[in-house]
């Protein structure tokens, strides 16, 4: 209970302005209260939505409650009443409470504003796509640790498209310390496996091993950028050129200052926010003749709004079209993107990683 009530009080700290991004010392949200005690459902929820947008989620947790035992004459409510209730429990570390509560919510089978599409999402990533910055997190298993490095070389064009991500390789570490027979195993694109490759040869190894032992290993290798001014980080481009085809070229990719989200993703990035989690997207489009993005597809979101949001960002990006012989053709490309904090840090990034790339 103790920790719960620290999570409540470090939460209630922090908000989300739509013009600014994280701000603290905003007045909270007021929240019209009825004179008489409430015993409609809909009201009690909308009390405790009142309540959440104060980052008052224990009061908002009780609501939740009070819709559910109430006389359900909005018979939405229920479903998202456990959603919500799903939220808190996740933002209090109660992970075991929230899938209970998805779970309930699916046992509804009412997927009005796509609830059941939330809930199904969510437990089918049990929770793993929200991670907390906070807490320490393993790298991959088996990355070999090398003893001196040197940082690898950005593209231009990967540097223009504010790609950060971890190229991971598999090979063998000879018995003078050096990665040998490397090649990649989980990739970022625009140029970036190629680098990593190149950095890895570089890289010493130890301990080392007497001839003619070789350890077979795994070599992971960080891409960054210092000085994040968006909360939209890409950390993944991959295009499906066919064989002979010169793929498309990133020309523009602009990400917004702030928060950069629209009024529908205001609420959901407002408790993200207030919580320190994460949310994903992965979506797959073509680049048509023009250059232009076009028919778009989410395939991931750890929430359909993001699915949504991210959509918007990337509908503006332009590329040097994919040619055939000369000729401009169309070619599919899929993105993966994520949106919380400024700096992300390698840890999260790489298990962020590992949670959107399709097994």
């Amino acid at each position: 209970m103790r920790e719960w009530m620290r999570a409540l009080s470090v939460a209630g700290m922090l908000c989300l302005s739509q013009a600014h991004g994280v701000c603290q010392d905003n007045p909270p949200v007021a929240v019209h209260r009825p004179y008489r005690t409430p015993q409609s459902s809909l009201e009690h929820y909308r009390l405790a939505e009142g309540y959440l947008q104060e980052n008052n989620l224990q009061s908002a947790a009780n609501e939740f409650r009070e819709a559910l035992n109430g006389n359900q004459d909005a018979p939405w409510t229920a479903v998202w009443a456990h959603i919500k209730l799903g939220i808190i429990f996740d933002a209090s570390g109660q992970h075991e409470r929230a899938v209970n509560e998805y779970r309930q919510a699916q046992r509804t089978g009412d997927n009005t504003n796509g609830a059941l599409d939330q809930a199904n999402n969510y437990l089918q990533h049990a929770g793993a796509v929200y991670l907390t910055p906070a807490q320490p997190l393993a790298a991959p298993r088996g990355c070999a640790e090398p003893i001196h490095k040197t940082d690898p070389e950005y593209t231009e064009e990967a540097r223009l498209a504010e790609l950060e991500g971890t190229v991971v390789l598999s090979g063998v570490i000879d018995e003078t310390g050096l990665a040998q027979n490397l090649h990649v195993t989980t990739s970022v694109g625009l140029g970036l496996d190629e680098k990593a490759l190149e950095a890895a040869k570089q890289w010493q190894f130890g301990p080392r091993l007497e001839p003619p032992y070789k350890m077979s290993a795994s070599v992971c290798v960080a891409f960054r950028l210092p000085s994040k001014q968006s909360r939209w980080h890409l950390i993944g481009m991959q295009f499906d050129a066919p064989p002979g085809v010169l793929r498309p070229v990133v020309t523009s990719a602009l990400y917004p200052i702030g928060a950069g989200l629209g009024p529908q993703a205001m609420e959901e990035g407002r408790v993200l926010v207030a919580i320190g989690r994460l949310a994903t997207a992965k979506l797959t489009f073509d680049v048509d003749e023009t250059g232009v993005p076009a028919n778009f597809r989410i395939p991931n979101a750890s929430e359909p709004v993001w699915g949504s949001e991210a959509t918007a960002l990337v509908g503006e990006w332009r590329f040097k079209p994919a040619t055939r012989n000369g000729i401009p053709i169309s070619v599919p490309c899929t993105v993966d993107l994520v949106w919380g904090e400024k700096e992300l840090t390698g840890d999260l990034e790489r298990q962020l990683h590992d949670v959107m790339t399709p097994r």
